[in-house]
C-alpha cells in the first residue's frame, strides 16, 4: 500500500482562509511555481513586486487583455483608452480555413478541434 501522507502541520485549511495575506501568498507561489518558503526568502520587495504582478495579472481581462482602471477615468483612465483594430495573425488564418475544411468532422464528432501541428517539411 501507499504511504499515507503526513498532517497539515500548522498550515490547515482553515488557517489558510483566515489569513488572507498567507491566501495571497499561497496564491502566488502557485502562479510562479515555487514553495513558500522560496517566496518569503525573497528581499520584502521582490515579494511586494511579485505580489502586485499577480494582482495586476488576476484583473486582465483574458479575452481584451484590459484592465478595468485603464477604462475609469476616476483612476487615471480613460473611456477612449483603446480603440478597435484589426490585426491578422497567419497561424489563425491558416486554422480557420481548417475548421472550414472539416466542419463535417467537427460537428459529428463532439470534442474535436483544429489544431496547429509544425510542418517539419519547412521546418
Amino acid at each position: 500500500m501507499g504511504a499515507e501522507l503526513p498532517g497539515p502541520g500548522s498550515v490547515s485549511p482553515k488557517r489558510i482562509d483566515a489569513d488572507p495575506q498567507l491566501a495571497l501568498e499561497l496564491a502566488v507561489c502557485a502562479r510562479y511555481r515555487r514553495f513558500h518558503s522560496e517566496f518569503l526568502a525573497l528581499s520584502q520587495d521582490d515579494r511586494d513586486k511579485a505580489i502586485w504582478q499577480f494582482l495586476r495579472d488576476r484583473s486582465t481581462c483574458p479575452h481584451c487583455g484590459t484592465r478595468p482602471e485603464e477604462w475609469d477615468p476616476a483612476v487615471g483612465g480613460h473611456r477612449a483608452a483603446y480603440v478597435a483594430d484589426l490585426a491578422e495573425c497567419e497561424g489563425c488564418v491558416v486554422k480557420q480555413r481548417g475548421e472550414a475544411d472539416a466542419e463535417n468532422e467537427l460537428q459529428a464528432f463532439r470534442g474535436m478541434r483544429v489544431v496547429l501541428v509544425r510542418n517539419q517539411e519547412v521546418s
